[in-house]
């Protein structure tokens, strides 16, 4: 039984890292060529509105639909096009289901479909894929160790756990989201010790091969005064409203509009086109919509003085296009996920709060944009995806800094009140700790 397990980790870890590393890659690969095709070749400064700056930005809106159709064509050449749940919350269902099943045409499908819609400037997120990527192998290559459903279950939560880890930068984090992605509004203890392991394999094959630098950026935010913590309620609360609206939108509104895009493939190519033309329209004005968009964390937060003067209706329309456009392009069946979108939310949501509070004078401050920004990226997913220990864990390991460690927990705490009614989480697929079979492997 050991021995099996050992193979298990070393398998689990493998897969993880080399899903990651193909999955970089290949997006890598896309939105390179996507920019030559465009002919952008860099940004205007950012002290003013940043925008693209290119020979044929025309093309973006074809290249968006063009991205679109390929994936519509590869997901339902797989056969799962139509499909209830895609991404990361499949992954979760087969998981915490009944029988432990996740077809490999699926996986890879779901997979290629969603990288060819990211590469083209989809919103979405990484996770989606990555799921996919790492679960559909991992139930194959693990049954061949002859494990048991339970141990099965366990590791393949370890391994998305981890390969989520290395896509977000934060090493630490693999065994909290292996534990609290997959249940909800609980951690399943099972996944410790190999968690910890297979995020060790996992995060040696992604930084020999892509580089292991922060998300961020170490970050110095000097002492912690008593005023951060009320703040940091207020960012809580805050967060957890917009988290509620974000959910309420994939939910709801874009769930309706998914039924009507599957009736004919006629709505179906009114819907992409205009979800194309949409995303295209503001991605011309404000490029931070684009595809997984979690580069621009790292700019929004380091630039200082320069985001200080971004202009505030630029501020706003980030975090409300990337809910409202991640939502159609689920729409239209683009298999992507809902978590990197939801920290781009969360980090220009921040500064927003920032500048408003600076300019109204009010006392309720850090000090510093950085702060604020880093608080409500914790917050707003942490909540509503409940996957609050691990997302206080992603947002320390991207600045490198513990400083913060107590009013980020406060804030993820306050967000996690507000939308702990009814059970609310955007992972339809999540269940009570209690019920999920990798409560008792």
């Amino acid at each position: 039984m050991v021995m099996r397990r050992g193979l298990a980790v070393v398998v689990t870890g493998v897969v993880a890292g080399i899903a990651v590393v193909l999955f970089h890659w290949s997006l890598e690969g896309l939105t390179y060529l996507l920019r030559a095709i465009l002919g952008v070749k860099e940004l205007v400064s950012p002290i003013h509105v940043v925008h693209l700056v290119g020979e044929r930005l025309w093309v973006l809106p074809i290249a968006i639909f063009i991205g679109l159709c390929i994936a519509k064509l590869v997901s339902t050449a797989s056969g799962v096009a139509g499909q209830r749940e895609r991404g990361a919350d499949r992954v979760i269902e087969a998981v915490n289901g009944s029988e432990l099943d996740l077809p490999l045409t699926e996986t890879l499908g779901t997979a290629v479909a969603g990288v060819i819609a990211l590469g083209t400037g989809v919103s979405g997120g990484p996770e989606g894929p990555i799921a996919m990527l790492v679960g559909g192998p991992l139930l194959r290559l693990l049954s061949w160790c002859s494990l048991d459903d339970s141990s099965t279950r366990v590791f393949v939560a370890a391994g998305v756990g981890a390969a989520l880890a290395c896509i977000f930068r934060a090493p630490f984090a693999g065994v909290l989201l292996a534990g609290e992605l997959f249940v909800l509004a609980g951690f399943v203890g099972a996944v410790i010790v190999p968690g910890l392991l297979v995020t060790a394999i996992a995060w040696m094959i992604d930084s020999v091969a892509v580089g292991g630098s922060p998300l961020i950026g170490h970050l110095l935010f000097g002492s912690i005064h008593a005023e951060a913590y009320v703040s940091a309620v207020v960012i809580g609360l805050i967060a957890g409203l917009i988290g509620l609206l974000y959910r309420w939108w994939i939910a709801v509104v874009a769930k309706s509009i998914t039924r009507y895009s599957r009736s004919t493939y006629r709505r179906w190519l009114s819907v992409a086109i205009g979800v194309a033309a949409m995303t295209a329209g503001i991605g011309l004005v404000a490029p931070e919509v684009l595809s997984t968009g979690t580069g621009w964390i790292r700019l929004v937060t380091l630039l200082g003085a320069e985001s200080r003067a971004w202009p505030l209706w630029l501020l706003l329309l980030v975090p409300v296009a990337r809910i409202a456009l991640t939502g159609l392009s689920l729409s239209a069946e683009a298999p992507i996920g809902v978590l990197g979108p939801a920290l781009v939310i969360g980090a220009f949501s921040g500064v927003l709060l920032w500048r408003i509070v600076s300019l109204a004078h009010l006392p309720l401050s850090f000090g510093t944009l950085p702060l604020f920004a880093i608080i409500m990226f914790a917050a707003v997913f942490g909540s509503i995806g409940r996957i609050p220990l691990s997302m206080v864990v992603i947002a320390l390991t991207a600045t490198g800094s513990l400083t913060v460690a107590a009013a980020v927990m406060v804030a993820v705490a306050v967000a996690l009140l507000v939308v702990q009614r009814k059970r609310i989480t955007i992972f339809g697929s999540q269940v009570l700790a209690g019920r999920s079979p990798l409560s008792s492997p």
